[in-house]
Formats: C-alpha cells, sequence, structure tokens
C-alpha cells in the first residue's frame, strides 16, 4: 500500500459481505491460537482476540466491538465446557481474564473513536468541496455578471454621450426635429441604463421589501398600456403586439412590481424574437374556479411569441441568478441575466407564481406565464380599451 492509512481505508471500501467474512475469521484464527499458544494459564492469553476486536471496532464501530467481544466469549465458553480447563477457577486466571476483557474494550473504543473522526474528516472534506465548488461558481457567475453589466452599461452610455456630442457639436446646423430625434435617442438609452441599475439594485434589496410591500387592485391592461408606451417606439413597431385583456381583469398586486414584470417579459421578447412577428398577451381565470392550493381566484397573464423558444433542458435554470442561455452567452444580444430572475422573485412576492412553456422548437416560441390573486369584486374601472392598443398592433398574419 501507497500510504500508512491505505489498508484501513482498503477494509472500509469493502462490501458488507466480506467485512463480516474477514470479521468472522479473524475471531477464528484467534479462538484457534487461544487454545493452542503455550501460555500458562488457559484463560491468561485471551488477549489474542484483540485483532478481531480491533477489525470490527474499526469496519462496524462500538457495536461491532460488542459483539465481537460477546461472540468470542460465547465460543471460549462453549468449547470451554466441552473440554473443561483444569485451572478455570483459578483466582489469578480470572483476573488475567478481566484485564484482558478490558484492555480490548479500551484498545477497541480507541479505534471506533478513531473510526468516527475519520468519518467525520471525511464529511468535513466533502462539504469543503461542495463549498469550494459553490464558491468557484459564484466566482465565475460574478465575473460573467460584471462582464455582462459592464458591456451593457458601456452600450446606452455610449448612446448618450454620441447624442450629447453630436448636439453640442452640430447644435447650430440641426434642425428642431433633429435635436428632438437625437435628445429622445439619448432619453430612450437613459431608459435603458435606469432598467439595468433597478435591476441590480432590486436584487439586493427585494428582501427587504417584501416586508412593507403595498397590495392594491389594479387593472392589468392599465398597466400594460403604461409599460408599452414607456417602451422604445422602435422596438414597440418592430413587432406586432395583440392584446386579449378584458375589462374586468382586477388583480391584487403591487403597481411597480406588476410593471417591471411586464417590462422585463417584454424587453426579453422584443430583443430575442425576430422583427415582423406578433407577441400575444392575454388574461384570463386561471383554473376552473379556484385553484386547490389557493383560498381564491387567480388570473393567468400570458406573454406569447414566435421566437425561436427555450431547449427543454435550459427551462429549470432559467429563472435562476444571472442565468443565460448557452446559445445567448455567445450570440451579439446583450443581457445581464437578471430580468427573468426578478420577475420570479417580484411574481412570488405578491403571492403568484411564474414559469414558461416552450417546445423549443424555432418559430413556435415560448409562452411566459405568470399568476396573481384575483380581486372579485373591483372597486377600481379600467382607464383604457381594447381599442387604445391598436397603435401597436401591425396588420400581420398571426393565429391565436
Amino acid at each position: 500500500m501507497r500510504y500508512p492509512n491505505a489498508f484501513s481505508r482498503f477494509l472500509l471500501e469493502l462490501s458488507i459481505t466480506f467485512q463480516v467474512g474477514i470479521a468472522c475469521l479473524s475471531i477464528l484464527i484467534s479462538l484457534l491460537m487461544y487454545f493452542k499458544l503455550p501460555f500458562t494459564g488457559l484463560y491468561t492469553n485471551f488477549i489474542v482476540f484483540i485483532i478481531p476486536a480491533v477489525l470490527c471496532a474499526w469496519m462496524f464501530r462500538s457495536r461491532g466491538l460488542v459483539a465481537c467481544v460477546g461472540c468470542s466469549l460465547v465460543l471460549v465458553w462453549l468449547i470451554s465446557t466441552i473440554y473443561p480447563p483444569s485451572d478455570f477457577s483459578a483466582p489469578n486466571t480470572l483476573i488475567l481474564l478481566f484485564f484482558s476483557l478490558c484492555a480490548i474494550l479500551f484498545i477497541g473504543i480507541l479505534v471506533a473513536s478513531q473510526r468516527n473522526s475519520l468519518d467525520y474528516s471525511d464529511e468535513v472534506q466533502e462539504q469543503l468541496t461542495i463549498i469550494n465548488e459553490e464558491q468557484q461558481a459564484l466566482f465565475e457567475i460574478k465575473d460573467q455578471f460584471l462582464q455582462n453589466v459592464n458591456h451593457e452599461l458601456r452600450t446606452p452610455l455610449t448612446a448618450i454621450y454620441g447624442y450629447l456630442e453630436l448636439l453640442l457639436e452640430h447644435n447650430e446646423r440641426l434642425d428642431s426635429d433633429m435635436r428632438v430625434t437625437f435628445l429622445q435617442h439619448a432619453m430612450q438609452s437613459c431608459d435603458e441604463l435606469q432598467l439595468l441599475v433597478n435591476n441590480v439594485l432590486d436584487t439586493m434589496g427585494i428582501e427587504k421589501e417584501r416586508l412593507s410591500l403595498l397590495i392594491e387592485q389594479l387593472v392589468v391592461r392599465d398597466i400594460l398600456f403604461e409599460v408599452l408606451e414607456r417602451f422604445d417606439p422602435k422596438s414597440v413597431q418592430a413587432h406586432s403586439i395583440h392584446v386579449n385583456i378584458p375589462d374586468y381583469i382586477v388583480v391584487l398586486a403591487n403597481a411597480q412590481y406588476l410593471r417591471q414584470v411586464f417590462r422585463n417579459l417584454l424587453a426579453n421578447a422584443f430583443k430575442y424574437v425576430p422583427e415582423n412577428t406578433p407577441i400575444i398577451i392575454s388574461a384570463r381565470l386561471f383554473g376552473d374556479m379556484v385553484d386547490p392550493l389557493h383560498a381564491m381566484p387567480e388570473i393567468c397573464i400570458n406573454v406569447e411569441d414566435r421566437g425561436p423558444g427555450i431547449p427543454a433542458n435550459e427551462i429549470p435554470l432559467l429563472f435562476g441568478q444571472f442565468v443565460r442561455l448557452r446559445r445567448d452567452t455567445s450570440g451579439h444580444i446583450r443581457g445581464s441575466g437578471l430580468g427573468l430572475f426578478l420577475s420570479r422573485q417580484f411574481v412570488e412576492a405578491m403571492g403568484g407564481r411564474i414559469w414558461v412553456e416552450s417546445s423549443g422548437v424555432p418559430g413556435e416560441g415560448s409562452n411566459f406565464r405568470f399568476t396573481l390573486p384575483c380581486e372579485i369584486r373591483p372597486k377600481i374601472s379600467p382607464q383604457t380599451t381594447l381599442a387604445d392598443f391598436k397603435q401597436f398592433s401591425s396588420p400581420l398574419p398571426i393565429d391565436v
């Protein structure tokens, strides 16, 4: 063996059948030695059973030690009954037997303790290995996050700086429409920058906000209209937004959180879904009447697209922190991997749940769905109609 403890480790790696066989064999050998060794007095050489006792204590701990000593005593007693020794009743013989048993038990307990220490050391080592792997994974996530955030910060900042520089250098030669266009582009880049910063800050503060979260009655259609109006018009006009949300759909939620969920889901759709493809946003009562796991009805809100879809093996990881699809990490599309993570945190903080359904087939797209508690008797009225959403749709063929 290469290391001093290699044999002891080898014994522990054997199957339970081999371990029991080794223990029985060592007891038989010690029993043979017990009756054949030329010691004075038959019971003075019981110390030979220390070898099976140590083996049993190492392989089976304290229970193995007790079983080994007990079996040895029973076997010695049976054989001594058949072939009674002449000096069995001698006082010194019984005293030596007692001290031999004490020595065997003491050494066996030490060995069993050593085995327990080894097991504890192995558990600690295994935990340290797991912690090191998790720490390494966190380092990789941190590096990826810093890389993504660095890239995302630079892009809107570069755009803002570029438009402001053009206004500063060529202000007199630009007409009013061009100035307005440049300022609008700069403001849109500011919105992107603000969204990124808010996502990062929300990641750190969402647990504290849960304790004082304001839940109120909200008309889903009104919140969606606010979000679409604040989006970059180019992103919205590149797709056809189809809204199918009745005016009676009212949820119990936090307005800021609900806006953020809509913004994150739509931002992903605008980012990853090809242009000139439809995005369908709908809402309906979830389940037949009331979900068995919830005490009140729920509303299910769907954001469906016709994009590339999501591979089935990556769906369970999709709502994790800093997680991005493999195809996106090496692509040209930017992202911090926080949007869906925060969306899940927001939805769960409002008493709902979020998931995605996708076949992973390009062109069949994905359907992001989340539920929120429903208000049965709302006290507020909608401020928008479905006609208000026509500005976000275009005559694209769609199969709803």
